[in-house]
């Protein structure tokens, strides 16, 4: 049977709470290879700049996904997309769990990143059905802390099944999560049947034509870049600086879990100080915690690792914030559903693979360099959102 539509928070909050959770293994499905990657890379003779390819797959599926999820939600409903998503992504997972050769692996790797894309808009329109318009924020921050602790548990999950199996258990244990967790979802028939809607021609090239949306997805790609891009290659790197994979793995999911609760405090200061201040100060200090971890010793590489973890998560509340200044409720769907999709595949997808080219040379540490040098230059990205926003009619303080 399913659940009532827009009940107080209280009543919606233990189907709320399901949802979170297929959003905390979609998330899963792509975090958890990166502490995996030294294992992957000497069982399967791969180069750092190999591994980080093997994310831009998953990050080129992931933005195929999320451009795909209006045309496949409006043919099967939101609810059936949902369970879509989890249901392939174990099964691609499996796949890859499987995969005997490296083109069957890689094929896989796409499936897992083109799988968990389709999910977040149909994912978003779940928990707004499950929950009344007045509790949407709380209800919606229940659902954010997948992310955040996605990136927690995924060392920690990677150590634990690597004590006593091989990197391939850790995807077949998440991919057989993934199809339980789907069919569950089906059968208790939570989210609503309404379906989505592709957006018009005449909306895309109002949007494509606006130097505010360019922008934007110039800040999402930085700021994946910067969170998940990073996240993706510090093992590697602290393995390369001398420690050890288990110590890089605690050291990583330590950092992680300082941002879990960073998260909380970042949608109160972009409150506090403003969007566009707030963001002004991401970049800033998200690229000198980049440049840090480039040319900090080795011994001082795991608090960086903190400190850059924890100011990463500014840049989403406050994003968030000023999208809603800087675009009309009509596009502002729109513009997001197309600018994450661009920043993934350059976030998630570039960002590893130039990484990993750089540490192949021997030159991790310029790599990180240059990415705190680009995070720096994203100062110029809020002085853009602002102009926009005035031309819109918003108030600059707001």
């Amino acid at each position: 049977m399913q659940p009532q539509q827009n009940q107080p928070f209280a009543v919606a909050l233990p189907a709320l709470l399901f949802v979170t959770l297929l959003f905390l293994l979609n998330f899963l499905s792509r975090t958890s290879l990166a502490p995996l990657l030294p294992a992957v890379e000497a069982d399967l003779d791969l180069s750092h700049a190999g591994a980080g390819r093997l994310y831009l797959l998953v990050g080129g599926g992931n933005a195929l996904g999320l451009l795909c999820n209006s045309a496949v939600s409006s043919l099967l409903n939101h609810r059936r997309t949902v369970a879509l998503s989890a249901l392939a992504a174990g099964l691609a997972l499996l796949g890859a769990s499987a995969a005997a050769s490296m083109p069957l692996f890689r094929l896989a790797l796409f499936g897992v990143g083109l799988a968990t894309g389709l999910y977040l808009p149909s994912g978003i329109a779940t928990v707004t059905f499950l929950a009344r318009p007045q509790d949407w924020g709380k209800a919606l921050a229940v659902h954010e802390i997948a992310p955040n602790l996605s990136y927690t548990l995924a060392p920690l999950l990677a150590e634990a099944v690597l004590r006593a199996f091989s990197w391939r258990a850790a995807l077949l244990f998440l991919g057989l999560a993934q199809l339980c967790a789907g069919l569950l979802f089906l059968l208790r028939r939570l989210g609503p049947d309404q379906h989505g809607h592709p957006p018009s021609r005449r909306a895309l090239r109002t949007l494509l034509t606006r130097p505010a949306f360019w922008a934007t997805a110039c800040a999402f790609g930085l700021a994946i870049g910067a969170s998940f891009g990073v996240f993706t290659m510090s093992t590697l790197y602290l393995v390369a600086g001398g420690l050890e994979r288990s110590r890089a793995n605690e050291f990583l999911s330590l950092a992680r879990f300082a941002a879990l609760f960073a998260a909380l405090f970042a949608g109160w200061l972009t409150d506090r100080l403003g969007a566009f201040f707030t963001l002004r100060g991401y970049f800033l200090g998200t690229g000198l915690a980049l440049l840090g971890l480039g040319l900090a010793p080795a011994a001082a590489l795991p608090a960086i690792l903190v400190l850059q973890a924890v100011l990463s998560v500014l840049f989403f509340p406050a994003c968030f914030a000023s999208l809603a200044q800087v675009f009309p409720r009509e596009m502002r769907s729109l513009a997001v559903s197309l600018a994450v999709p661009l920043g993934m595949l350059s976030g998630l997808g570039g960002v590893p693979v130039a990484l990993g080219l750089f540490g192949d040379a021997g030159r991790f540490s310029l790599g990180f360099c240059l990415l705190g040098l680009a995070l720096l230059a994203g100062l110029a990205l809020p002085p853009v959102f602002r102009a926009a926003a005035a031309l819109a009619g918003v108030d600059k303080s707001a």
